[in-house]
Order: C-alpha cells, then structure tokens, then sequence
C-alpha cells in the first residue's frame, strides 16, 4: 500500500511542472539519507510521458546511460529492447485512469477524496514503479522503495525553488555526455536542501559472460558427430515478458538463435531466464539440442562478443570454427520472422498455428510427400520440449502419424503460402546498396512504385534530385519488365502500385537512381504482413550509407548487384 505521504509529494511535484524547465538528460544528484547519491531524471518536455525517474548510485547511473544511448534506428531491434531494459530506477508517473489497476485507482480516489483533489485531465492518476534490470516494471514492493522515492520528489521539489528566476544552465545543469564530468546536488543539512555539486562516477565497462562447456559427457558425444554446416547464432533477450508463478514479477527470459545458413533450419532451444547470473545453462541446453537433433556445427559465425564468448569454450574442445559477422543474413530473416510474431497476441498466434496444422492435416498425399524435413523437425522439437498444448500436440502426433503410414519422403521444399493472405496487407523489402549496407523497408501495397523510390532515398538519406527506375525483372536497363519517373519513356512509377507488379516473398529487382552515377540498389522481398502501412517504416537500419555526392568509389562498384 502506498503511503499518504508518497502520494502527497507526488502532487505537490505536480503542480511544480519542473518537467517545462529541464530535459530527461538534464541530470541533479541528491544525497540520499543513507549516503548513497541518487541522479534524478525529469521527463515530461516532450509533451509525452509526465515522470520522475531515481536511479541510485553507480549501477543505477550506468542503467541511465544504457538507455539514453540506445537508437532505435541504428541497433537491431532485439539489442534496442534489451538495452532499454538494463532500466533500474524507480519512478513517479503520471497516467491515465486505465493504465492503473483497479487497486491503484482505488488507492488513489481515496487519497483524493480525503484531500479534496480534483482528478482530472490525461495524466492525473500518480504511479509508482520499480524498474529493474531485465524484468518487467512492477509495483513499488517495499517501504525503503517508498522512502527514496519521496526523498527524490522532496528534492525535486526543492530545485523547482532553486530555478526560480534561473536558467538551468545557470545551475550547472547540461546534458549527460562523455564530456560531463559533474552535475548539480542537493543535500539535506539541517532541515533545509542546499545546492552544492557532485562529481559523476566514470561508466563501468560491461562484463560479458564467458561460460565453459561443463557437459563433459555431452561433448564427448558431440565429438563423435560428424561435423557439417555453417550455423549463425545470436543471443536475445525475448521481447515479451514471461513469469512462472503469479507472486513472481516478470522477467525477460534469453534464447540463442542458433540457424544452418543453408538451409534455414532453427534449432529448437529452451530459454533462460539469469544468463548474466548462470550463463552455463543456456550452454548445457545448447549441448543438448545439438544432441537431440544429431548435428555438430563445422563453423559458427557469432552476431556479437556476447555470442562469440558463449560459444568460444565449446568451440575450442570440439575445434568448431568461430568467428564474429555482423552481416548474418539468414539470422536476420530468423529475428525478423520473431518479431513479426511477437508482435501478434497469444491468441491469434495460437489460431494461426492451429491453421497451420488444419492446412496440413488437410493436404493430400503428394503434398505430404513434399513436406521438407526441416518442418518436421521444428515441429518435433516442439514436442520433444512438452510445452504445448494437449489438443496442439495430439494434433501433431496425428501429422507424425500419416508420415509414417506412407513413409513419406521430406526433402522437397514446400511453399510458405499455405493459407492466402488477406487482400489489406503490407510488404517488408530489403534494400542494399553494397555488401553490409542495407534497410529494411515496410510499405503497404497500396503504394506506388514512386512512393517506394521515396522510401527508399530517405531511408538513405538521398535527395530526389535526378530519374530513377525499377527493373522488377531483377536485370538492370531490361526492357521488360521495367519503370521510370514520370516524363520518361515507358510505364510511370508514379501509375502503378506495389499490388501490380506482382510482388511475392523472395522476389527480386533493381531500383536504379542517378543515371549519371549510376546508383544501384538490390531488392528483395522478405515478407508480407497482414494490415496496411499508412506511411512506410524503415523497420531495420545496417550500415552506414555512403555520401550521394562523395567519393565513394572502389569496393562499392564491385558490390552494386550483390544482396546485403
């Protein structure tokens, strides 16, 4: 239960709106009663979300720093995630009725009514959250929560009276950089807060787990597995909160993408939940699903230092080759694919699964006999792993079933088209302009080529200043299948839309730009997504893109008609 006094800070900060004076990045320090050194964040100038964040002492400093560097644009989206999740503060917000639980409503008309406060407008229902390293933000648990969380609203409170009539430049207040070196701090001394500076802590380097393959017996049967394949992995925190009891706040769990570049098979994994803590594990439950599926990696490319230090111990006792590449295509298709269902509700993930399976169990015999192996193995370690449902997985057992009834061949491979998608739907396009210089472009069928030749030189910060064309036939300067900008002989990119050129998965053409200099950009179709894309999202961002009018010439030419 919150107390009258936190909930009595909370507004009185409130009306204070210290948020129009100072930025998020505009850190103060103050010297909390235990005489750790609490930093202070002020959100709200941006019109968005009305808080005050603490984050305490050095670990809580270097949360705050993880997140203000974290870019949506330029990070994969899973490493974004995980970066704003090192979060570990507690804050006073400011919501909306329906973002509180019934509980906390209650709590807060009480306080109310009993001191003649008005709720009303967007924000006027105070919230108090405990954000902790790769858990989900929860309630303020405990009374010592509490209590530095009003110590850092008193605080706040008491710049609001130091700004009056000052700017906070004139404080010492800037923006949290590599070049700040101090901010300002309020101390408590006898009874009264005094305005004195602190010297910020320098950022602690990240430790990186370097598990050792303790599975002796496991990797000795590894050993006796003939070695085959280039397999890309990664480490990701999954994106959707999990917990195993209802008493438990929920947490982040990690997995490790572990995918054959050939073939695209996805070795199924269970997850992790402290891999900071018993990194080992996630080893263990590698060791055993390289086991269960009969393979041994002859080379593993690492996305990361974090992978690559995973896996260096087994590496060395099995002699796998290891090696770091940023530029891992196939695993890049894999985390797209994630994201895109994670995106989605449990519920309508079931009920396409379910689908998925009718599709199946409804095929006739040929397509059964077309059904490639590496479905089946993905749908085997999904029974193997005893997490799903009992109708899902009678339903399998039946699939398993007729396979074995006609003892069925499964090297073929089969389309991924198995149910029709809807008519509103949206295209994710990959667009590379050399080797590991690519963006991930989601557009909406709707649109035109033109607005496709837009998306494209923003998303590379390009100026429209010079003719473009498409050669959906993949072969530049063909006749065949091509189209330019308006004014040009041939068909108009601006009268015909990405619904009439006859895009479909894996498709591939060329966007040519500046037919002085000849730009060439690689396309290729990743996927189609239900739903239209009012404006087109660039949704994944790798490399930097070269100067439209600098001198960027030699490996770049050789790369034009390569994919990213």
């Amino acid at each position: 239960m919150i107390s009258d006094e936190l909930y009595r800070l909370a507004f009185e900060y409130k009306k204070k709106k210290l948020w129009e004076k100072i930025w998020d990045s505009e850190l103060f320090a103050v010297k909390l009663s235990d005489g750790r050194i609490g930093y202070v964040s002020i959100m709200g100038a941006a019109g968005q979300h009305c808080a005050l964040g603490l984050y305490v002492g050095n670990k809580g400093l270097d949360s705050f720093r993880a997140m203000i560097k974290a870019d949506r644009i330029l990070m994969f989206p899973f490493d974004f995630q995980e970066q704003v999740l090192q979060q570990d503060c507690l804050q006073c917000s400011f919501e909306g009725k329906d973002d509180l639980s019934e509980e906390e409503q209650e709590e807060v008309r009480r306080y109310a009514r009993a001191n003649h406060i008005r709720l009303a407008g967007k924000r006027a229902y105070p919230q108090f959250t405990r954000y902790q390293k790769n858990l989900c933000p929860w309630y303020i648990q405990t009374d010592e929560e509490q209590e530095l969380l009003c110590q850092a609203l008193e605080a706040a409170i008491a710049m609001a009276g130091f700004l009056e009539g000052k700017t906070p430049e004139e404080l010492g207040m800037a923006d949290i950089d590599e070049e700040e070196t101090e901010v300002p701090m309020l101390e408590r001394r006898d009874g009264a807060y005094v305005l004195t500076k602190t010297q910020l802590p320098a950022e602690e380097p990240e430790e990186i787990p370097a598990p050792k393959a303790g599975n002796q017996i496991g990797v000795a049967k590894l050993k006796k597995i003939r070695k085959s394949g280039i397999w890309e992995c990664g480490i990701i925190r999954f994106p959707r909160p999990v917990r195993n009891d209802e008493d438990e706040v929920p947490f982040f769990p990690v997995f490790l993408l572990a995918v054959n570049s050939a073939t695209g098979y996805l070795l199924p994994l269970p997850s992790v939940r402290d891999y900071e803590d018993n990194p080992e594990e996630l080893v263990d439950a590698f060791i055993e699903g390289l086991l269960k599926q009969k393979v041994c990696p002859k080379e593993i490319r690492a996305r990361d230092e974090r992978t690559y230090a995973f896996a260096e111990d087994l590496c060395g006792k099995l002699g796998i080759a290891l090696s770091i590449d940023e530029d891992l295509e196939m695993l890049d298709e894999v985390e797209e694919v994630l994201l895109d269902r994670v995106s989605r509700s449990g519920e309508e993930e079931l009920e396409d699964f379910v689908d998925m399976l009718d599709a199946i169990l409804d095929m006739e015999e040929e397509q059964l006999e077309n059904l490639p192996q590496d479905v089946l193995k993905q749908l085997k370690g999904l029974m193997d792993q005893d997490m799903l449902p009992a109708e899902i997985d009678e339903r399998l057992q039946q699939i398993f079933c007729m396979l074995e009834e006609r003892e069925a061949p499964v090297s073929k491979v089969i389309s991924s088209n198995i149910r029709p998608m809807p008519a509103d739907k949206s295209y994710v396009i990959s667009v590379s302009l050399g080797t590991g210089c690519y963006r991930h472009i989601q557009i909406s069928e709707d649109s035109t080529l033109f607005g496709l030749h837009a998306a494209i030189l923003d998303a590379f910060g390009f100026v429209d200043d010079h003719a473009h064309g498409f050669f959906m036939d993949n072969a530049a300067w063909s006749d065949r299948d091509s189209y330019y900008v308006e004014g040009m002989e041939g068909r108009s990119t601006e009268r015909y839309r990405l619904s009439q050129v006859n895009l479909y998965k894996d498709k591939q053409f060329k966007y040519i730009f500046d037919f002085g200099d000849d730009w060439r950009f690689q396309c290729r179709v990743l996927r189609i997504v239900e739903g239209s894309t009012p404006q087109p999202l660039v949704i994944r961002s790798k490399g930097e893109a070269p100067s439209q009018y600098g001198d960027w010439g030699g490996d770049w030419d050789d790369d034009w008609d390569d994919d990213e």
